[in-house]
């Protein structure tokens, strides 16, 4: 794992939500339209995609995968998802997720009633995760979050309110945990929570594409 600071670019740039970026309430099976209960669909299509490089502006963060491990995650092997606290509450934590998939779970077809995409995801098996944590969560608390057992502390937030963490799972395949180690990052300047209250939308220009172009 590679780590470094930087200072975040200034631009006129917009943020949006890709598909994929998220699951919905209405994908999860928390929606409370029932029109949407017996629809079914393919969690493994809504995992995220591979990118150059991953800019979080509303966590203060951006980082790149190996190419292998990018390579894992076209092939359906990891599935990339996002979590974080309530966001009609002060954010708590926030955290991208990577997390082996099988070929059951690739093929996967879950429907909206009783929380199938939940038991989708709960069903994977955690590799890793990068995210931010209230200042001083005791890594106990990160552990029950995350799914991981082995935190290494990044550094802190530009606006000092949250722990930067990279977290792993030292019982997930190790050709896996390996790869996901040499995932470099470097802490940006944060963002204020938008109004929305959603922190893990990606930075992204005009045009919808990277953000800090090479």
């Amino acid at each position: 794992m590679s780590l470094s600071t930087v200072g975040c670019k200034k631009s006129n740039e917009s943020n949006k939500i890709k598909e994929g970026q998220s699951i919905s309430s209405e994908k999860k099976g928390t929606s409370t339209n029932k029109k949407d209960k017996n629809v079914t669909f393919k969690p493994s299509d809504y995992t995220l995609k591979t990118k150059k490089e991953y800019v979080y502006e509303y966590l203060g963060l951006k980082f790149k995968l190996s190419n292998k491990f990018k390579k894992y995650m076209n092939d359906k092997k990891i599935a990339m998802l996002d979590d974080q606290s309530p966001i009609d509450k002060e954010l708590k934590y926030a955290f991208l997720t990577f997390n082996k998939m099988t070929k059951e779970q690739k093929k996967a077809v879950v429907n909206k009633k009783e929380g199938g995409y939940e038991k989708w995801e709960n069903g994977l098996k955690r590799i890793g995760t990068i995210g931010i944590f209230e200042k001083n969560t005791s890594e106990e608390k990160i552990s029950k979050m995350t799914k991981c057992d082995t935190h290494t502390k990044i550094g802190v937030s530009s606006d000092g309110k949250y722990d930067c963490y990279f977290s792993t799972n030292s019982g997930s395949e190790i050709k896996l945990l390996n790869e996901f180690k040499k995932t470099e990052i470097q802490i940006i300047e944060k963002k204020e929570r938008p109004k929305n209250g959603f922190v893990l939308s990606e930075k992204t220009d005009l045009e919808n594409t990277e953000a800090f172009k090479k």
